[in-house]
């Protein structure tokens, strides 16, 4: 049985090229062409495609915008962006995009063909949908993955907010990929083909931060030799992503507030002020509220940034995303590194979904990367992965078998691990409650997870914190 062949849309606004490139690509897969950028984005609101091969300049709607629309209306399909003005910036910027590629026109016709087999090759590998279905490679947002129902409503809600101008706070532990929602915000957006510049806050010094932000004038202060724009003036028209906003220092804090309100910002040593046009996407792993409410940071900061507020759940919370999280990073490794491994076995993945993550999406990622290297065979196996792992899925508080009422022949090993877990935390979170006289807040702290976090595993688990108010820890 012959299988049918992936679909490819070729996008150039020239006839001659539009024609040699059908010529040299008709033999490895479906051709769909396209003379225009908004006839395009037309196709891919129509058909089903694999991969997309796409100029950059087409007139009035460009390839960086066929791109944006792409990877909101069929966020799998594979792009490859052409262009005959090649640069660092253009290549970065459709890579942050999400573009799997980039062609520099001229070119020979079996080095487009690499590239596009190539790009065939990964959509094969990952699947692609139906047009207004759900993405088989779990791919929600432009570089954000996910099949668990809290990333599907937080997908929705990104949705939503990134085609509006409004000021965006997304909170979320440390590693949870807060900046790739910023990103996913910012292609899906009307300002996806200008820049998105991102600035961690706790990075930077506090005394240089809001040069950093501001800009300053030459001999405003020691080793200021020249005139610099801020990042607000250098994001203009763009995105600006503050991440870790809650590290501001007081001071900066209210300097910025007036920024936001005025949309006029001032060069450190300099009286002029300039007007910017950027979209502010801000980011904490801080209990921010908490913040504003014992005066650590300012209410009106946080009016201004939380007009449309996002909270990212920690991937304990979303496990059934976890192994397809490692299939991901194992697949973009494999595509740098052809000959390390390609999948997991069932009983490593089996304790990557396990394991508890404190690190969150980072720390997987890292760990799928620790263990690729270690692998010596086509799959990744338990004793590959971080030896930290096995000791992090061991249970503080012993669990007797018959307890769980399980006869381990009839369960799964990720069956059973899922019974004990749900046998243990309701016990857990009445004991840590009664310890702390029902503070959720200090509960919260002392179990080392996120307030929202653990409020959302009470409600999980049927737990009432006001029974252990006022009542002691018994000891």
């Amino acid at each position: 049985m012959t299988l049918p062949k992936p679909t490819l849309l070729v996008v150039d606004d020239r006839p001659n090229m539009l024609r040699l490139l059908t010529k040299i690509l008709r033999g490895d897969a479906e051709l769909v062409t396209a003379t225009d950028g908004a006839t395009a984005i037309e196709l891919l609101a129509r058909e089903r495609v694999a991969v997309v091969l796409c100029d950059l300049e087409l007139g009035a709607v460009n390839g960086l915008e066929v791109l944006a629309a792409c990877k909101r209306i069929q966020p799998s399909a594979v792009f490859v962006l052409m262009t005959a003005y090649a640069s660092v910036d253009t290549a970065v910027q459709a890579i942050r995009l999400g573009a799997y590629d980039t062609l520099s026109k001229p070119f020979e016709p079996e080095d487009l063909r690499v590239v596009v087999l190539r790009a065939l090759g990964r959509a094969g590998s990952l699947g692609t949908d139906p047009v207004g279905s759900g993405p088989e490679n779990g791919e929600l947002l432009p570089g954000v993955v996910g099949r668990s129902s809290a990333m599907r409503e937080l997908a929705e809600l990104v949705r939503k907010v990134a085609p509006t101008t409004m000021t965006v706070l997304i909170l979320g532990e440390t590693g949870t990929g807060k900046q790739q929602i910023a990103r996913a915000l910012h292609a899906l957006g009307d300002r996806a083909g200008r820049r998105f510049v991102a600035l961690n806050c706790a990075a930077i010094p506090g005394e240089l931060l809001e040069s950093e932000l501001f800009g300053h004038a030459k001999g405003s202060f020691t080793g200021a030799t020249r005139d610099r724009p801020g990042l607000l003036e250098q994001a203009d028209g763009g995105t600006l992503f503050l991440d870790e906003n809650g590290d501001m220092r007081a001071s900066l804090q209210a300097k910025l507030t007036r920024v936001l309100e005025q949309r006029c910002v001032r060069r450190l040593g300099e009286a002029e002020e300039r007007p910017f046009d950027v979209r502010v996407i801000a980011a904490t792993h801080q209990d921010i509220e908490a913040m504003v409410r014992e005066g650590t940071f300012r209410e009106d900061l946080w009016d201004r940034l939380a007009v449309a507020v996002l909270r990212l759940p920690p991937l304990r919370e979303r496990s059934e995303d976890i192994p397809l999280l490692a299939r991901r990073f194992l697949a973009d490794l494999a595509d740098k590194r052809p000959e390390g491994p390609r999948e997991f076995s069932p009983d490593a993945i089996a304790l990557v979904r396990a394991s508890s993550w404190p690190g969150n999406v980072r720390q997987l990622r890292a760990a799928v990367e620790r263990a690729a290297i270690s692998a010596s065979g086509p799959a990744i196996d338990v004793v590959d992965l971080p030896p930290e792992l096995s000791v992090a899925r061991e249970p503080r508080t012993h669990v007797d078998a018959a307890d769980l009422d399980m006869s381990a022949a009839d369960r799964t090993w990720q069956q059973a691990i899922d019974l004990a877990r749900d046998h243990m935390a309701p016990a857990y979170l009445r004991a840590m409650l009664a310890a702390v006289q029902g503070n959720v807040v200090t509960a919260a702290n002392r179990a080392g997870i996120e307030r929202e976090s653990f409020y959302r595993l009470l409600r999980k688990y049927g737990v009432r914190a006001d029974e252990f108010r006022g009542r002691g820890s018994g000891g």
